[in-house]
């Protein structure tokens, strides 16, 4: 499967899930996509869902994960335009899950 199907089947995920369920904005984290810096909200790691969604859920969202994150980032999304996000902690700063 390739990078660009795998983003739009997270995306649509994002939307028919909810996510992320707390709605905290990451200020100063500019979308790489709009350039909003007021609507970027960090993604709950798989294990925090536990509980809150159904385990089928949860293990395509781990799929998910594990197919675009790597130590010290996180998924993303900017509630603007709707697209995901990679999340870089060390740096603060979002970068596309593609390019």
């Amino acid at each position: 499967m390739e990078t660009n199907e795998v983003v739009q089947r997270l995306q649509q995920f994002i939307l028919d899930n909810g996510l992320p369920k707390t709605d905290v904005a990451l200020f100063g984290v500019k979308c790489p996509y709009c350039g909003k810096s007021d609507r970027i909200r960090q993604l709950e790691n798989p294990e925090e869902l536990h509980g809150k969604s159904d385990s089928e859920d949860i293990q395509k969202y781990s799929d998910f994960w594990a197919y675009f994150i790597r130590s010290n980032e996180s998924l993303g999304v900017c509630k603007f335009c709707h697209n995901p996000l990679k999340i870089i902690e060390k740096s603060g700063n979002a970068e596309p899950l593609y390019t």
